[in-house]
């Protein structure tokens, strides 16, 4: 598939087919991830691709959990309205865990903390560039998947139960949950999305 296509074809996937996913496919799925850049090349992520129905079911009861305990807590019951959007993974013949490892300190980041800056402010100034490399693997992710014929979604919703899925999948402590990203055949054909103009978001500075 040519990548103007897929870019403007793909589609944020909630609704799948229980047709399994070959492992090749997977492989070339991850492989496609793994040449994103990253900041100086530190490639700082790992992907776990959860097949098991059954740990899939314990991600998604963590949600639920974490769901309920904090609508507990702070009595507020909307979040409750949470629960649907934050678990359909469980759906998916297959759930990519992406996780991070945060960007290795640097001597720009020592000269800020020499100078009074807090973590938020240097992060601010650094441009948040692990981040920014995660979301470009998980692009390639979304774009790899779509032009084999898969449906996925990027989800970040999960993420409020991030230390208990990270215990439960037994990744290392230096390692952070950042998306689950279910991948399947579509159960359905999706409508196009729309978008602002082009020109509402373009400014281009002679």
């Amino acid at each position: 598939m040519e990548l103007t296509q897929a870019i403007l074809e793909r589609r944020s996937v909630r609704q799948f087919l229980e047709e399994p996913v070959p492992d090749q496919d997977l492989r070339d799925i991850i492989d496609a991830a793994r040449w994103a850049p990253s900041a100086s090349n530190q490639q700082m992520w790992k992907f776990v691709v959860v097949k098991n129905k059954t740990i899939l079911a314990q991600m998604s009861q963590l949600v639920i959990d974490k769901i309920d305990k904090l609508s507990v807590e702070s009595g507020v019951t909307e979040l409750q309205n949470a629960k649907s959007y934050s678990t359909f993974f469980n759906q998916a013949p297959v759930t990519i865990a992406v996780f991070m490892k945060p960007y290795g300190k640097n001597k720009t980041e020592g000269v800020f903390r020499s100078l009074g800056y807090s973590e938020q402010e240097i992060q601010r100034l650094r441009g948040h560039v692990d981040i920014q490399s995660i979301g470009a693997a998980i692009q390639n992710i979304l774009l790899t998947a779509h032009a084999k014929g898969y449906g996925t979604c990027w989800m970040c919703a999960p993420n409020i139960a991030a230390p208990e899925i990270e215990r439960l999948l037994g990744v290392e402590e230096s390692w952070q949950l950042k998306a689950l990203v279910p991948l399947g055949k579509p159960a359905r054909i999706l409508r196009p999305t729309t978008r602002k103009p082009l020109d509402e978001i373009l400014e281009i500075i002679e």
